[in-house]
């Protein structure tokens, strides 16, 4: 089992193997950005997220932000096939989040016109969800080759649970 130790950064934290590396878009601010973790064996998983009044604004439901993510890589020219594995309601820092699981063929083009392009086959994992104390969307997705579907799963699922994207109200019992 991987060691984790804690990410922090514009008011959320969650967990991350120690020896995989980070990158932060040098665009990322606190209201939106996104921040990458890379695996030595070159899968990552991605925490995005931007202004909440932005995603209400264009989806209708968090369901809908959830599936609009999924169609776009079925739009995707270089994708052959988008099989959907998973797909539930799941609860995030007491928030309501709808998570994904799919598996896409692509293919890469051959250099030359005459033979068959090779394709891959890659398991995407996703995460969609509304934190109102922020006033921000969370999206964390990450990608990797089948044959490593499984121990990406569990860093995913680790990620997931140790998640927090806004402090708790604290009530002082002394007042």
């Amino acid at each position: 089992m991987s060691e984790y130790e804690f990410f922090r950064i514009y008011g959320f934290r969650t967990v991350h193997p120690v020896g995989w590396k980070i990158e932060l878009d040098p665009k990322s601010k606190r209201s939106e950005g996104n921040v990458t973790f890379k695996s030595p064996e070159k899968a990552h998983i991605v925490v995005s997220w931007g202004p909440l009044e932005k995603a209400k604004e264009k989806y209708s439901s968090l369901k809908e932000h959830a599936r609009d993510s999924i169609n776009r890589i079925k739009k995707d020219r270089k994708i052959k096939k988008v099989e959907l594995i998973q797909t539930k309601k799941v609860k995030v820092n007491s928030h309501k989040a709808v998570f994904s699981h799919i598996r896409i063929v692509f293919s890469v083009r051959k250099l030359l016109l005459f033979g068959k392009g090779k394709t891959h086959g890659r398991e995407v994992r996703s995460l969609h969800f509304y934190c109102k104390p922020s006033r921000r969307y969370f999206v964390v997705y990450g990608v990797t080759a089948s044959d490593k579907s499984v121990q990406q799963g569990r860093v995913f699922e680790n990620i997931i649970k140790s998640f927090v994207c806004h402090k708790a109200k604290v009530n002082p019992t002394n007042q």
